[in-house]
């Protein structure tokens, strides 16, 4: 019998708000851990180093034996490929952990390198460049225009450009053409074993941006689109990932669908989304490790 221990990381924000709910729900015990002390659902909680602290994976292991934790959920963007790395090592030690592999995952980190990817591999995304506003490749794109960072989460950055002179809010930004349509949020479970069937996936519509035309969704709503979901499953196949992905779609100006961004873990609405953890669940209770 699999023990329902789970070990739960960033429990204070969305993702971890939602999976610690989502596991007591079902009837696991939850450790949860922070980097700093936060209001928290979960049954135990430790303080622990950032995820960028060489100690953070080791600080981990030593409280997952102690909690005799048989699950590992990540939901910290900045921990994802350390835990993709470490991924074997915590799997043959019996913890599941349910990440894609070091290489798509590092990719999904990094905005530009996951435009170029999914360009490459015939899977819609807005035009981009990098460089300064005023590099050729910048301008190519004309406006209105987006900057957001390279490595960042949620809608931290991110800048909409309808016109010179409008500083970007990071230093290396990404530069990709707006997408003036209906942007969507769609979460996934991808099997771990090759060819990465998809177990579950629902698809929800941004009803409401924090800063109007972008950031982070503050009301969804689930809908049937079914072109959105297959270019989210294409996107998927095309990085060979596998676990549960949060992947932002946006409708350009005529109305197709294009990914902007893939973040390979759980998302902030998976509540909304029941399957999404029923999925992983299942590969638990199964004894899947990941």
């Amino acid at each position: 019998m699999i023990r329902e221990a789970a070990l739960v990381t960033g429990v204070g924000g969305p993702s971890g708000i939602a999976a610690v709910t989502a596991l007591k729900s079902n009837g696991f015990t939850v450790t949860a851990v922070d980097m700093r002390v936060v209001p928290h659902a979960a049954d135990f909680f430790f303080e622990v180093p950032a995820a960028v602290d060489p100690a953070y994976v080791p600080v981990l292991q030593d409280i997952m034996a102690k909690q005799k934790i048989s699950w590992l959920v990540p939901t910290v963007s900045e921990e994802l490929v350390k835990f993709a790395e470490a991924a074997a090592d915590l799997r043959r030690s019996g913890f599941a952990v349910y990440v894609g592999d070091p290489d798509p995952v590092r990719i999904c980190n990094d905005k530009w390198d996951t435009a170029c990817a999914l360009r490459e591999a015939g899977i819609a995304v807005p035009p981009s460049a990098i460089g300064d506003a005023g590099s050729a490749p910048v301008r190519a794109l004309g406006f209105p225009v987006v900057s957001r960072p390279r490595v960042g989460r949620g809608g931290r950055g991110v800048v909409v450009h309808d016109r010179p002179g409008v500083a970007p809010a990071c230093a290396e930004p990404v530069w990709q053409q707006f997408m003036p349509g209906t942007e969507y949020d769609v979460l996934l479970v991808a099997h771990p074993d090759p060819p990465h069937e998809v177990l579950a996936i629902e698809v929800f519509e941004k009803k409401i941006l924090k800063d109007g035309r972008v950031g982070n969704a503050l009301e969804v709503e689930p809908v049937h689109a079914e072109d959105v979901a297959r270019l989210a499953r294409d996107a998927a196949a095309a990085l060979r990932l596998c676990g549960p992905m949060d992947i932002d779609v946006r409708r350009d100006a005529l109305g197709r669908p294009r990914v902007l961004e893939i973040n390979a873990r759980i998302g902030a609405h998976t509540l909304k989304a029941p399957g999404i953890f029923d999925a992983l669940i299942r590969l638990h209770r199964k004894g899947h490790l990941g």
